[in-house]
């Protein structure tokens, strides 16, 4: 289950970096594909998720805010990133 969640994390944010050209995204999907493969690497890439989800989420949480309510895609992209760092939470836990 922590692996398949590594996985699809970094093909989400490959998404992502494919529609802002951040290559930085890029690597650090790929630090998850491959920690993904080595059991010792795999709880900090989780918290490495959750950090950076949490990071998006606060950030959207901020421009939501002062701007006031977003459009629907917008939000939706802020309930997914809770939702990945809240499943980072229960693999953890649970592991």
């Amino acid at each position: 289950m922590q692996k398949l969640y590594l996985i699809i994390s970094a093909t989400a944010l490959i998404y992502l970096a494919g529609l802002d050209s951040y290559g930085l995204y890029l690597l650090i999907a790929i630090s998850w594909i491959y920690a993904s493969f080595k059991d010792k690497l795999i709880k900090p890439a989780i918290w490495s998720i959750i950090l950076f989800m949490l990071g998006f989420a606060i950030m959207r949480l901020f421009v939501i805010a002062s701007d006031g309510v977003p459009n629907l895609y917008y939000l939706s992209i802020f309930l997914i990133e809770i939702i990945t760092a809240f499943i980072g939470f229960w693999l953890i836990k649970n592991k």
